[in-house]
């Protein structure tokens, strides 16, 4: 039901340095026979080519270091999914949380617009939720899901701002088919993920288990419990994709709920408090 994103490997660019124009003067001072270079290489007082690569590698390194040493730190603060906190005391969990963070940064330039559409959509899914009695987290699995964009397909065919799929969406009573796509309306769409998450929580009785399976599916996850004597999340053995999806979630709730507090690590994109300003023409209500 989510979409599965691909890796994205970003190469660095190298310029190759200018080669100055040399005349024949210059050409004749700075050219060493091979028995002199070969002399100075084994008297120490040149670097042999080995000896250079490793100064290379060495320079590479430390500066990947200063680097390191010079981005900002993640703040880890109390966070929490429907009441269920998120584990900061464990090791694997802080890894997990600073690699979406991470990755996050080089889209922090969208929150501006994404704030925007979520200014028209909160308003309209909130009731809902409410309906339904789903916790107010939840308005954060669509931003997870599809950006908030209303158009939004992935590959294997969930489609929406929910992202749902066409199976799931027929099951639900939505019309998906011809020229009729109910999972592009934002009210029906909704209502039928709610009835999904509720009908999700009865049967798994935890939030975070309920948005584990929204994203691989209840089955995976009812075989999860068979397997574990707990009933923990961040604890499961679960697929990638999974393993990371309620991070994610949580990512989208803490940068729009509190942007302040991760600014200095979001740097240098300016963060400002979020405020809610109806812009409902953005939304496609039907």
């Amino acid at each position: 039901m989510a979409v599965i994103r691909p890796a994205v490997t970003v190469a660095a660019k190298f310029t190759a340095p200018t080669v100055p124009n040399l005349n024949a003067s210059t050409i004749s001072t700075a050219k060493q026979p091979d028995a002199a270079r070969s002399d100075a290489t084994r008297s120490g007082l040149m670097p042999s080519d080995a000896t250079r690569s490793d100064m290379t590698r060495a320079s590479a390194k430390a500066a990947l270091l200063t680097v390191a040493l010079n981005a900002p730190e993640l703040p880890l603060l109390d966070v929490d999914f429907c009441g269920e906190c998120l584990p900061l005391d464990k090791i694997d969990v802080v890894d997990r949380w600073k690699h979406v963070f991470t990755l996050f940064r080089s889209h922090a330039s969208d929150l501006g617009n994404l704030r925007e559409r979520a200014d028209a959509f909160f308003p309209i899914i909130d009731p809902i939720l409410e309906k339904y009695d789903i916790p107010d987290d939840f308005r954060y699995v669509p931003l997870a899901e599809s950006a908030l964009r209303p158009k939004a397909v992935s590959r294997a065919g969930a489609a929406g701002y929910w992202q749902l799929m066409p199976g799931t969406a027929r099951s639900l009573g939505l019309r998906v088919g011809g020229r009729i796509d109910e999972r592009f309306n934002v009210l029906k769409a909704t209502d039928a993920a709610c009835r999904y998450l509720r009908k999700l929580y009865d049967q798994l009785g935890s939030w975070s288990l309920v948005a584990a399976a929204y994203n691989a599916g209840p089955g995976l996850m009812k075989n999860q419990l068979k397997r574990h004597e707990h009933r923990d999340y961040y604890q499961m053995s679960l697929p990638r994709e999974t393993k990371y999806y309620l991070y994610r979630v949580l990512l989208y709730k803490e940068v729009m709920s509190r942007p302040n507090d991760y600014s200095s690590f979001l740097s240098p994109v300016p963060q400002t408090a979020y405020r809610f300003q109806p812009l409902t023409s953005a939304i496609q209500i039907g």
